[in-house]
């Protein structure tokens, strides 16, 4: 269960009542239990000791006398700071005060009424009257989450009673004090008006101030009671029943005068509605007799949250304000986490140089440092050939054949070593003897074993002093170096392959061709856009941007709008980095930046 605080503050006590009632979301809790309860003077040391037990400790908190005003006002449908502003208009308007006050509206209409146009009921006070009443509270640590006046704790005890009243019926709710006299209206639990008299049941004409005659104090709440429902345009017959409460001690004895002078049925709230009877506080027997003296602190700590609070309005401001700072910080701190955690991962390390990257790519990406890689457009290889092994070599398709070993017949003498020849192209020799002496040797193996088999001399008759002389005879034949020729299997007249070297990768950047999608015809491209539409300078004060990827927000005439918020008649439609723009009544967009003052 909650534990919350009523404190009522009049010119002639501070009424304080302590409650365990039914949580906020939850109006129809049942009965609710008085844990305490304190009647004061107003000021002195009693009522600050006591105001200092209860410190922080949450309080609704209701404020007598003042300037004041409660009236229903209809506005156009929309956020509460714009009907809110309609709201103080009007009643400017119609001549009502609305500087220095504290105001707050609430809906007159149920919460499923969709019309545009909807009554709301507009609360002020004066906010020097208020802050001064609330500094004792404040001082002694209390937090005052809501701050009404006599008139809402009555509409407050009109909702609470609302299953006992009449459907459609206006209900007249009367508070008594010494000195003052609150009288307010409700219909189906809604404020519909309110005043405060500047007179009570106690008549201060006298040297000693002696409370009221019964007749006296009777007729003045008729005539009241009676010139009020008048002025709101209601008849004596649509009055359903009156209520009163307060600190009149023959509570009773003046409700039945009332009755019989209005002719309407007339109850005194001195019962214990609304209260558990079995739990009650001691003095148990002092609170059942100054209940109704006790009924407007109980009704500010029962309705809560209550229907109007005139620190509404300043609240939403400071939230308001204290969420766009908290935004403005948890996107620092975010962006600041994030770059920290990028960097960390090392997603935002600077781009290296060509040098850099040509270091850090793998041996496999990349070819050896001592040559530039190569880039093959001839013909296809076979996947078998491997440039790595040794080259065979052997004559390509047009060279000079390498002549036959030429022997001639020889004397019997010891057997020459004839030494293999060189794998070089040598031009065939011109011999002297006839052609037909030349014998071409068979081939059995491959040209490359032609150049390692030994050739064994036919055996001749000749001395080996002939060979010397013929060998002699014979002029040695030019040697011609012939160039290696890479063979690949199979032995096949192959075109060598051109060879470029390729440029490194940084320099060729990939070229993208443009996605089908994204092609525009020509005419398109070259065809003019709808001509921007000119922003008129607005006339308003802009404090400030607060601008974020989530939150857009500005200080206009000194309090916070967004979008969709109304300024001076015109609607915010959009908030950048250095402006705020906005569409009039007419339709016109208009333009207040920043710096701009009141232009």
């Amino acid at each position: 269960m909650a534990t919350r605080i009523g404190i009522e503050l009049s010119p002639a006590a501070c009424r304080i009542v302590e409650i365990e009632g039914h949580l906020p979301w939850r109006r129809s809790g049942g009965d609710t239990r008085v844990r305490s309860f304190a009647i004061l003077p107003p000021s002195g040391p009693e009522v600050r000791a006591k105001l200092a037990s209860l410190r922080r400790r949450q309080a609704a908190v209701v404020v007598w006398g003042g300037r004041s005003e409660h009236r229903q006002v209809m506005v156009t449908a929309g956020s509460y700071e714009s009907m809110r502003a309609e709201a103080m208009a009007a009643l400017g308007a119609a001549g009502v005060p609305t500087t220095r006050v504290w105001a707050d509206i609430a809906p007159a209409t149920p919460p499923d009424d969709r019309a545009v146009r909807r009554p709301v009921v507009v609360s002020m006070a004066s906010a020097s009257h208020l802050a001064e009443a609330l500094q004792p509270v404040r001082e002694a640590g209390i937090r005052v989450r809501t701050v009404t006046t006599p008139a809402v704790a009555l509409g407050s005890l009109g909702r609470l009673r609302r299953a006992l009243a009449v459907p459609g019926a206006i209900e007249s709710y009367v508070a008594l004090d010494e000195r003052v006299t609150c009288i307010a209206l409700v219909r189906n639990g809604v404020l519909l008006a309110a005043r405060e008299l500047p007179w009570g049941f106690v008549d201060e004409d006298y040297a000693h101030s002696q409370p009221r005659s019964r007749d006296d104090l009777t007729a003045r709440l008729a005539t009241a009671i009676g010139g009020f429902v008048a002025g709101i345009g209601a008849g004596p017959t649509d009055v359903g029943q009156v209520c009163v409460c307060g600190a009149l001690p023959e509570l009773r004895s003046m409700s039945a005068l009332l009755m019989e002078r209005l002719d309407v049925e007339v109850e005194p709230l001195d019962s214990l509605f609304g209260i558990d009877p079995a739990r009650l506080p001691e003095p148990a027997d002092e609170f059942r007799e100054r209940g109704a003296e006790l009924r407007l602190a109980w009704a500010a700590a029962a309705d809560w949250p209550a229907a109007i609070n005139l620190l509404r309005a300043r609240k939403r401001r400071e939230s308001k304000a204290w969420l766009a700072r908290a935004a403005v910080v948890a996107g620092a701190a975010a962006g600041l986490g994030g770059s920290w955690w990028v960097v960390e991962h090392g997603r935002l390390r600077p781009v290296p140089s060509a040098p850099s990257i040509a270091a850090n790519t793998p041996p496999r990406d990349r070819a050896p440092a001592t040559k530039p890689a190569l880039r093959v457009t001839g013909p296809v290889m076979p996947p078998a050939a491997d440039v790595t092994k040794p080259p065979v070599m052997v004559p390509p398709l047009g060279a000079v054949r390498q002549p036959p070993a030429v022997t001639t017949p020889l004397v019997a003498g010891p057997k020459p070593v004839v030494a293999t020849p060189p794998p070089v192209a040598v031009p065939k020799p011109a011999v002297t003897s006839p052609p037909a002496a030349v014998a071409k040797p068979a081939v059995t193996s491959p040209p490359a074993a032609i150049a390692k088999s030994p050739v064994t001399p036919r055996p001749t008759a000749a001395p080996p002093a002939a060979v010397e002389t013929r060998v002699a005879v014979v002029p040695s034949p030019p040697v011609v170096e012939r160039p290696p020729v890479v063979v690949r299997r199979p032995p096949v007249a192959v075109r060598p392959p051109v060879l470029t070297p390729a440029p490194p990768a940084a320099e060729e950047p990939p070229v993208v061709a443009p996605s089908p999608e994204r092609r525009e015809p020509a005419a398109a491209r070259m065809r003019p856009g709808p001509a921007p539409e000119a922003a008129v300078p607005f006339d308003a004060v802009l404090g400030t941007i607060l601008y974020s990827a989530d939150r857009q927000l500005a200080i206009v005439d000194n309090r916070i709008v967004g979008v969709g918020d109304e300024v001076r008649g015109a609607r915010v439609v959009e908030i950048t980095a250095g402006a705020v723009m906005l569409r009039d009544p007419q339709g016109r967009l208009r333009r207040l930046a920043l710096g701009a003052g009141g232009r």
